[in-house]
């Protein structure tokens, strides 16, 4: 009977063996790891670009919001704009307080205890020292839903940004190249609107952990600051505003041309309708009176704006058209050959469908 050596049967892998396997598989993890946490940084560097591109962005729109409803009607001492040149720490920190129709975030409390949200607010962009990153500020705006005597006082803040470097205000009396620059403006004292309102800040992009030591930020200044500048253009309509009664006078229409007799043809259509600027917010390019910087210029008007149509200025015929002969010293009763039921409900008429409002659509 043949036995088998206990010492052969039992053979298994050896020191070296086992420690060449845990030195391939800690390679490989080691390979893996650097990978995934390369992917990681570069997404959070992806994160942080475009958080600040948005963010510039999204500061600028809520200005123009702001800027677009700003009130002026029937306000004691014209105290509806208010705009300070100011500074902390050496870098530029304007502030900017008006009233306006935006709709209010905070709302205020009635005396039967409900919340309301009035038509008319108080609103401020003010910024203060950011205690957790040196050298940086953060942007407020300020709402107060009780308007009084003093623009500046009581409301709520609420934090827009944490990372701004410096934010800078320029107003201006005109358009144009000459325009002069002022640095602050008191509707109370001036008795009107700037025509045009420069916006500039600058955003500090926030760098990655790894190049943070503690609360300190350790970083090279490459590419980390984005700046943002934007012109407010009122319409010309604002200089004279805030004066007494100008705000009270509308605007009449022309009167209507009255009809040729004999041969006279149909009235013109005039210019073409412009889109309505609920609030007058009117977007344009810096091809016009602005410096042509590369700045984005946005304009702000109140009421709706009349397009440079086909038609005439005042009525009339289109050019190379011919009317149709009238009879007696009256206008053709039919000079554009329109539908009879379309011209019974001009004159007050009905149509003989009851329905959309021509024939055969009645139910």
């Amino acid at each position: 009977m043949q036995t088998s050596d206990p010492r052969t049967s039992d053979r298994g892998f050896t020191l070296i063996e086992v420690l060449l396997a845990i030195t391939v598989s800690a390679m490989a993890m080691v390979a893996v790891g650097g990978a995934f946490l390369g992917v990681l940084r570069a997404r959070h560097e992806v994160e942080n670009l475009s958080q600040t591109t948005v963010l510039g962005e999204r500061i600028l729109r809520m200005i123009e919001d702001d800027l677009a409803g700003l009130w002026h009607h029937n306000i004691a001492k014209d105290r509806v704009f208010l705009g300070r040149n100011m500074d902390i720490g050496g870098y530029d920190a304007d502030r900017m307080d008006f009233l306006t129709t935006t709709d209010s975030v905070s709302g205020a409390i009635d005396t039967e205890d409900q919340l309301n949200y009035p038509s008319v607010c108080e609103v401020g962009y003010w910024l203060k020292e950011n205690r957790d990153v040196p050298g940086l500020l953060e942007l407020y705006r300020r709402e107060d839903p009780l308007v009084d005597d003093d623009l500046r006082t009581q409301g709520k803040f609420q934090l827009v940004c944490d990372r701004i470097k410096d934010f800078n205000i320029t107003y201006y009396d005109s358009l144009g190249y000459q325009a002069e620059e002022v640095y602050e403006w008191d509707s109370s004292r001036e008795h009107k609107l700037p025509r045009r309102i420069k916006i500039e800040f600058t955003v500090h992009r926030k760098v990655g952990n790894r190049n943070q030591s503690g609360s300190a930020e350790v970083e090279d200044m490459g590419k980390i600051l984005k700046k943002y500048t934007r012109h407010f253009v009122f319409d010309r309509r604002y200089g004279d505003i805030l004066k007494a009664g100008v705000a009270m006078i509308p605007v009449a229409p022309p009167p209507p041309e009255a009809a040729a007799g004999g041969g006279g043809g149909a009235q013109g259509d005039g210019g073409v309708e412009g889109a309505k600027g609920g609030d007058g917010l009117v977007s344009q390019s810096t091809d016009g009176p602005i410096r042509g910087d590369g700045k984005n210029v946005t304009e702000l008007g109140p009421g709706s704006r009349r397009g440079s149509g086909g038609g005439t200025d005042r009525g009339g015929l289109p050019p190379g058209f011919t009317p149709p002969r009238g009879t007696g010293g009256l206008p053709p009763t039919n000079p554009q050959g329109l539908p009879t039921d379309f011209l019974d409900l001009l004159r007050g008429g009905r149509l003989s469908g009851a329905g959309g409002g021509f024939p055969g659509l009645g139910r």
